[in-house]
This record gives structure tokens, sequence and C-alpha cells, in this order.
């Protein structure tokens, strides 16, 4: 029920945002289930069955809207990045003037644009109303496993 509700924010947000992967929206919705739990992205791209799959899912987690504190602190200043994006200058000029590779600005471009879209579109929020159903749910499930140990154990003495 939670993977199938993971899975179907998942598929509207590929095609709301036309996501291109090679991760399957399977892979992508438990992507999303082990970033909630602290998983780094090789611990993901590892249970996702390939260690080597860590850079695809760094990709993709910025797709999902998924970000860790390190995404969001690039390395040049941020405000000038957004003056000269604004300025409509392209990648090379923007890499020059701020003294990184183009690369680096194609990457913080993907992040900032996401972090836009995520502040917008309310993903994030169903991602997590989702799981927190889920430990809800966990937690009934131990709490009642308890209570069933404990009559049973007061039913043997």
């Amino acid at each position: 029920e939670i993977e199938q509700a993971l899975l179907g924010v998942v598929r509207e947000m590929i095609k709301q945002y036309n996501i291109q992967t090679k991760l399957t929206p399977e892979q992508l919705s438990s992507e999303v289930r082990l970033f909630y739990k602290g998983l780094s992205d090789t611990e993901i791209a590892e249970q996702l069955g390939d260690r080597a799959l860590n850079k695809t899912v760094s990709r993709a987690r910025i797709k999902l809207h998924l970000f860790r504190e390190t995404d969001l602190k690039p390395p040049f200043d941020k405000d000038e990045f957004i003056r000269l994006a604004e300025a409509n200058r392209s990648v090379k000029d923007m890499a020059e003037a701020l003294r990184v590779a183009p690369s680096t600005i194609s990457e913080y471009r993907n992040i900032f644009d996401s972090q836009k879209a995520s502040e917008r579109d309310g993903y994030t929020k169903r991602f997590l109303e989702i799981l927190s159903d889920q430990d809800v749910s966990e937690r009934t499930e131990d709490g009642l496993q308890d209570t069933i140990d404990t009559d049973y154990e007061a039913a043997e003495a």
C-alpha cells in the first residue's frame, strides 16, 4: 500500500517533469523511501543492486525534489549565479564568471530549478505524508504485537 502510494506520486512526477533516467519507476519509489530512511546515494545504489548507479541515483534524487544539505551549498556565490541566470547568460559565460566548470553550472541549475518546483508543487510534502502514514501503521502494528505477546505471556502464567 505504501509502495503503491509512493509509486503513484513518482509516476505523476515522471509525467509532469518528463523525468528521464535509467531507473525504473519502482526503483525511483524505493529511492524515495530509502532517502527518507537516511541512506546516502551510494547506499541507495547498493540497495538497488548496483553501487555504480550512485551518480544516477543522485541526479534522480534531485529530479524527485529530494535534497541533501550539501546540494544546496554551491561552490560559488548563489546570488551571482541567479543574477547571471536571469540575465540569460550562457553556461560557458556563467562558468567563467563564477570560476567553476560548466558541468557545475548545469548541475546547480538543475538543483535550483528542482528546488523552485519543489516549493511550488508540493510533492515532497506528499512523500512525507505517505511515509508518516507508514510510520504510524508500523508503530501501531508493533504496539499491537507487544499487546498480543503480553496477553499471551499472561495467559501462559
